[in-house]
């Protein structure tokens, strides 16, 4: 498990930190992973990785598959899946959902919602990854995104999730980070080759 047990019992951590890092793909697994395997649920947001990675990179670290695995693949990424199907398999059981237009925050919220639906009552943990604003920040500005994260850090409170946002601080100015910073239950930031945390 991460050094970083400042971010227990958060909802909504922003990791702000280069997106290329092990270290950041450390504490991104050590967040996912805070209960055994068969009982969590893992909900994977991704702009820019392949399911195929993440699942691979999820069995390096974990060893096992979790309970439920479920990925919504927005944009590029959808172009590098096998099939044209709105959802299909990775050799893990994992769900795919896809979602074409990156720009489109109503679809992209929706499908959210319904996985979370779906998982609502199964008794297992559920944990996401939103991987990663700085891309979702390539097809909306940061007012429209400031207002799809304020419900989605809601909906993720009211269902008990615990989710976690990457943003490349190196790709946006200082205006901008803070105004996301505000919408989190506690910041985790990578600088000088070591994290600090700040709680609301």
């Amino acid at each position: 498990m991460t050094e970083l047990t400042e971010l227990d019992g958060e909802s909504s951590i922003l990791l702000l930190s280069p997106s290329m890092r092990s270290e950041t793909d450390d504490v991104c697994l050590d967040l996912l992973s805070q209960e055994s395997p068969q009982r969590e649920n893992v909900l994977w947001v991704t702009f820019t990785r392949s399911p195929d990675g993440c699942v691979q990179d999820w069995l390096g670290h974990v060893g096992e598959r979790p309970a439920n695995l479920r990925f919504v693949s927005v944009g590029e990424t959808v172009r590098s899946a096998a099939s044209s199907s709105p959802v299909q398999e990775t050799p893990a059981d994992a769900v795919i959902e896809t979602l074409s237009n990156p720009g489109d925050l109503t679809g992209l919220g929706i499908k959210i919602s319904e996985v979370l639906q779906q998982w609502q009552n199964d008794g297992n943990r559920t944990v996401a990854c939103f991987h990663s604003l700085t891309a979702l920040l390539q097809y909306a500005d940061v007012q429209t995104v400031y207002k799809f994260l304020h419900v989605l850090t809601g909906r993720f409170a009211t269902a008990g999730v615990t989710a976690h946002f990457h943003l490349d601080p190196a790709a946006h100015d200082d205006q901008t980070i803070n105004t996301l910073k505000s919408l989190f239950d506690a910041v985790a930031e990578f600088d000088d080759g070591e994290w600090s945390v700040r709680t609301r």
